[in-house]
């Protein structure tokens, strides 16, 4: 059985450097324009008695059944075993209907070129054994790149603990 790749998020390490946004336009030499990963600030709010502020790293998840495959009408969009959803370039016309589809805002415009981009995971990275640039840049390790059926137990374990520490705030 061949892996599934996702990228975890842990918004409590992340300190909204900006490091994942610099090194994903540096690794795929986009211009000013889509960003394939963002930070969004969520907050501030209150918690327990004291204000909160969450930084979330923003990306494709690669969904299940991703709706910009079903939406794209050149099948320019593909699902890889692994579950990176990928775009071919040579395909897309640029129409943006993946972009309206998708419910994540993670599909973004590329004007110069006239297509659609998202976040591949650095699917060449990957291919030669390497993290995504993003993970590997995060100064914190908020951002964590695995097979997600052995990341699942750390995960459960990870929002138990966050789960237990909100509610001794209230």
């Amino acid at each position: 059985m061949s892996p599934t790749y996702k990228v975890n998020i842990d918004k409590e390490r992340c300190i909204a450097c900006y490091t994942c946004e610099v090194a994903c336009k540096q690794e795929h030499g986009l211009p000013v324009g889509p960003r394939l990963i963002q930070v969004i600030t969520s907050g501030p709010k209150m918690v327990g008695q004291s204000l909160r502020m969450d930084f979330i790293p923003m990306l494709c998840m690669q969904c299940g059944n991703p709706a910009c495959i079903n939406a794209c009408p050149e099948d320019a969009i593909h699902k890889r075993e692994d579950g990176i959803v990928l775009i071919d370039e040579d395909a897309c016309t640029g129409c943006k209907l993946c972009i309206d589809a998708c419910p994540l805002g993670a599909m973004q415009y590329y004007p110069e070129k006239n297509i659609a981009v998202k976040c591949t995971y650095c699917v060449e990275r990957i291919d030669k054994g390497k993290l995504p640039s993003c993970v590997l840049c995060c100064p914190t390790r908020a951002l964590k790149f695995g097979d997600v059926n052995e990341g699942a137990a750390a995960t459960r374990k990870k929002r138990a603990e966050r789960t237990a520490r909100e509610a001794s705030y209230t």
